[in-house]
């Protein structure tokens, strides 16, 4: 790549990344519906005009703090997922820390929680939210996979994506929770409810059963 395109791009991003942060701050202190690409582009120190080249709409521009927030969160997962550990013991590091941010840094999620309500009023970006959950249902799914096969047990794809909706349901449940009533609400509670649920699972063929075919048990 020329020397000229390579700069462009450089510079683009850097451009895109303040923006980000700047909407981040704004969205934050004013919500969503309150906060407008004036609001941002001042917060930024950039023009109307640049939020509107990279983003096209305050639409758009939540979407990509969501994808943002979601791809740091599974790299950071990821990270901390191991392996070497026993595998009823597995979330608790993982689970500790997305905790542990939700007391430094609550807004990321409180704007994922405000992306939520905003989705559910428009079908478009309710797809868009769906694809980010799915993201992460697919990562606690492939945790799931491989803990399974270091446990012995059989893989199962239906079973895996149900834990994958369990451990996203339990994650962003408990998170909204602790914020509302920090007092009622341990933050170790969450690895120790994820815990709780892969050692049952992986002791109790039947439980194993229901929730890989949870409707079986309503036939």
């Amino acid at each position: 790549m020329p020397r000229g395109e390579f700069d462009r791009s450089a510079r683009k991003a850097a451009t895109r990344a303040r923006l980000l942060e700047a909407a981040a701050r704004v969205y934050a202190a004013r919500g969503f519906a309150g906060a407008t690409l004036d609001d941002v582009a001042e917060e930024a120190g950039l023009t109307k005009g640049a939020v509107y080249g990279h983003f096209g709409s305050k639409d758009n521009l939540l979407v990509a703090l969501m994808e943002e927030y979601v791809a740091a969160e599974i790299a950071e997962q990821v990270a901390l997922f191991d392996r070497d550990e026993t595998t009823w013991k597995r979330p608790f590091v993982g689970s500790d820390r997305f905790m542990d941010e939700l007391e430094e840094a609550p807004e990321a999620f409180r704007l994922l929680v405000e992306f939520w309500l905003v989705a559910n009023r428009d079908e478009r970006l309710r797809e868009r939210f769906a694809a980010g959950f799915e993201a992460l249902r697919q990562m606690f799914a492939a945790f799931s996979h491989e803990s399974a096969a270091d446990a012995g047990l059989e893989p199962s794809a239906a079973l895996e994506r149900n834990v994958g909706n369990v451990a996203v349901g339990l994650s962003i449940g408990l998170g909204m929770v602790r914020l509302a009533d920090r007092d009622s609400v341990s933050p170790s509670l969450l690895g120790t409810a994820l815990s709780v649920f892969i050692r049952g699972i992986e002791r109790d063929p039947e439980l194993r059963a229901d929730v890989a075919d949870p409707d079986a048990r309503r036939s």
